[in-house]
């Protein structure tokens, strides 16, 4: 990888040091986020509840408020229509559960994945409308459902959508034609540019959220809306959703929610958390992402997602660890499915050049629509292209597609709508659908369109590097302050460090093939280090007594009760 170092000036660094008493370090990583003012400073620091927005800044708040209230008083049956994913399902779960201790006659909706596919669809709006549902609110889809939103007003049922998806125009002619629409782009106006960029993250539990602050008309600090933080934090982090502005907020109270003993959480979140192995665990950002959030994924990847609605809706404990060992087990049959279709993409993408591609375009009958989203972001992973994976059936081909920081993937798509049955999504991921025989029309554009936007110097994988230090910088006292910047994501990634000059005093492997060292930097102070999945490197790279340059993240690790500093190494190179 190239290596990054980001420059920021040392004027403004030193100036935030003094003025909030900050580590020369901490306030250098806080300027490297575009922290620069003592107020901002302090803000991001304490991240209080109090600071999340009025939902009246949503433009059409009140008309949405109004109907869902009057739906209420008129004892008129709500549907919540959501998206198969952990973030239409928690969004779903949370909007359903507000509006039931709200009074309403609700329940919910989530398509099935092979039958019905992604969204709004006719077929639903009309089974729903049966069922003498009046009112339906979207979560996590709609935006784009003109031709649906039009169905539903022929059935004489209103539609309110909440989505964070991209919107082609903001133009109100492009806009569905619902009762009610929104939106992080859609505010009234007037917003400060600072407001709408805290609100511009928010995913689709995130809007279900607004909403259900507008409907309790509770201010930030009310506790009715801290019980639901578990619910969105789920959401938002597996969305991979910037954890910045609100976001970061919702995600840092709600990791303490996570957390909490099983005693004080609903029942669904207790049994997802034991199945998964972190009962009585402090949840961080990554077990969200790597073990709570898949299993509830797979429920709609490879099963339907009712089970989950179910899971974290529930109030029987006996009933949740049920359905909790259900998705797990569903889980490990994705992972199988999974590994499959991994090996199968990976020996098409051998058989390219992917050196010269822009992106990278695959298809298969036999793959598993449920599970080539994973795949793709395993493949941009180990390739670096933008990576498109298609599941074909009867000539049409549903889609999935991540892509890599400098190409925007929605933009991508824009530019081969002609191309496109449909599609929607994000900068770094979307779907989309496709005919058999315009796969290799759609190969050749997006490769040549990644190819102009991107450059040859696009596809080198780069590591920023927040700052250069020595070993003996970082005590625990150090490390400790850092962990205060978190929690970490897209938008907040965690402080990458590099050091030069080191010598390796022991060199191991350990585990599953991960590189454990022992580092010395010039002075007696060594540092425990290790690189995970570069077993390979010993004896090659690195050996005992080699000299070495690092890029690294700090950590507590602690072994026998005892806390000490540990490196986790990003890449290393050399000295000659």
């Amino acid at each position: 990888m190239k290596w990054i170092l980001v420059v920021s000036d040392d004027a403004i660094i030193n100036a935030l040091s003094k003025s909030a008493g900050l580590h020369p370090l901490i306030a250098r990583l806080m300027v490297n986020r575009g922290i620069t003012e003592l107020s901002a400073a302090r803000a991001f620091l304490e991240c209080e509840l109090s600071t999340l927005s009025d939902p009246g800044i949503f433009s059409q708040m009140d008309e949405a408020v109004e109907r869902i209230q009057r739906a209420i008083r008129g004892h008129e049956k709500i549907t919540v229509y959501g998206d198969y994913d952990v973030d239409g399902v928690t969004g779903t779960s949370l909007l359903y559960l507000v509006l039931k201790d709200m009074g309403a006659d609700a329940s919910w909706y989530i398509p099935d994945r092979m039958t019905e596919g992604y969204g709004l669809n006719n077929n639903a709006l009309q089974a729903i409308q049966t069922s003498d549902t009046r009112l339906v609110i979207s979560v996590d889809c709609g935006i784009s459902a003109a031709r649906e939103a039009e169905v539903a007003r022929s059935l004489g049922v209103d539609l309110i959508i909440t989505d964070h998806h991209e919107i082609n125009s903001l133009n109100d002619s492009n806009l569905p034609n619902a009762y009610a629409v929104l939106h992080p782009s859609l505010l009234i106006r007037g917003v400060s540019p600072g407001l709408c960029e805290q609100v511009s993250g928010l995913t689709g539990v995130g809007i279900a959220f607004k909403l259900a602050q507008a409907l309790l008309d509770a201010g930030a600090r009310d506790e009715r809306l801290h019980a639901y933080l578990d619910l969105i934090t789920l959401g938002t982090v597996a969305d991979m959703a910037k954890i910045t502005g609100e976001n970061r907020t919702l995600v840092k109270h709600g990791l303490k929610l996570l957390s909490t003993d099983s005693e004080q959480q609903r029942p669904g979140i207790a049994a997802l958390k034991q199945v998964s192995g972190l009962d009585r665990k402090k949840i961080s950002v990554g077990m969200v992402g790597f073990s709570l959030a898949p299993r509830i994924n797979a429920g709609g990847r490879l099963a339907r997602a009712d089970t989950a609605v179910r899971l974290l809706t529930t109030d029987s404990a006996v009933e949740a660890f049920k359905l909790a060992s259900e998705l797990d087990a569903v889980n490990q049959e994705r992972q199988a499915v999974e590994k499959i279709i991994w090996e199968e993409a990976r020996q098409y993408c051998r058989q390219t050049d992917t050196d010269m591609a822009g992106a990278l375009v695959l298809s298969s009958e036999e793959w598993h629509p449920g599970v080539i989203g994973i795949v793709a972001s395993r493949i941009v992973e180990e390739f670096y292209r933008p990576t498109a994976l298609i599941r074909l059936n009867n000539g049409v081909g549903k889609g999935s597609a991540r892509s890599i920081p400098g190409f925007d993937l929605y933009e991508g798509l824009a530019a081969c709508s002609d191309l496109l049955m449909g599609f929607g999504g994000h900068r770094f991921a979307a779907g989309f659908t496709i005919r058999e025989d315009k796969i290799p029309q759609f190969r050749d554009r997006l490769n040549s369109i990644a190819l102009e936007r991107i450059g040859k110097q696009g596809f080198i994988r780069t590591l920023l590097v927040d700052s250069s230090v020595t070993l003996e910088e970082l005590d625990r006292n150090l490390v400790q302050e850092i962990d205060k910047l978190a929690p970490f994501g897209q938008g907040n990634t965690e402080p990458r460090l590099g050091a030069r000059d080191l010598t390796v005093i022991s060199s191991r492997i350990v585990g599953n093939n991960h590189l454990k060292l022992r580092l010395r930097q010039h002075s007696d102070v060594t540092l425990n280090a290790i690189a995970f999945n570069c077993g390979k490197l010993l004896g090659k790279q690195v050996r005992d007594g080699s000299r070495l340059a690092a890029v690294f993240i700090p950590r507590i690790n602690i072994w026998n009760e005892k806390p000490s500093v540990e490196l986790e190494i990003k890449d290393i190179k050399t000295h000659s």
